[in-house]
């Protein structure tokens, strides 16, 4: 797995947003892995004040989608996530604080419970 940040947007987000994908990739445990790929997918900006205002997006992947399928052809399939993950306005906010000291964090969790290896 890998994430994929687009910081001037992508898409329909290009110019106005920051944009945030997920990408399932090719390994070489492949073969002990169900699929399609099915687990949940939180991506986050992480808020760096004490008030811990985090922007999260969810998503469950769609079983019948490429993207979820074992790669086998490419190193990686194609991404999915949100092309208008968050506004570039809200970035450049001064009262928000998810840009500090030029330095921006962002956390990708799936969620691995109830995980059966094949």
């Amino acid at each position: 797995m890998c994430a994929r940040v687009y910081l001037n947007g992508d898409g329909i987000g290009r110019g106005t947003h920051m944009s945030l994908y997920f990408v399932v990739m090719k390994g070489e445990y492949d073969a002990l892995l169900p699929w399609p790929f099915q687990r949940r997918v939180s991506l986050i900006l992480l808020d760096q004040s004490a008030a811990r205002r985090h922007l999260k997006d969810e998503f469950l992947p769609d079983p019948t989608s490429t993207s979820f399928k074992r790669p086998e052809n490419a190193e990686m399939n194609v991404a999915s996530g949100c092309p208008l993950f968050v506004a570039h306005a809200v970035l450049d906010n001064a009262d928000n604080n998810y840009i500090k000291d030029d330095t921006l964090f962002i956390k990708l969790v799936v969620d691995m419970s109830n995980m059966q290896l094949i």
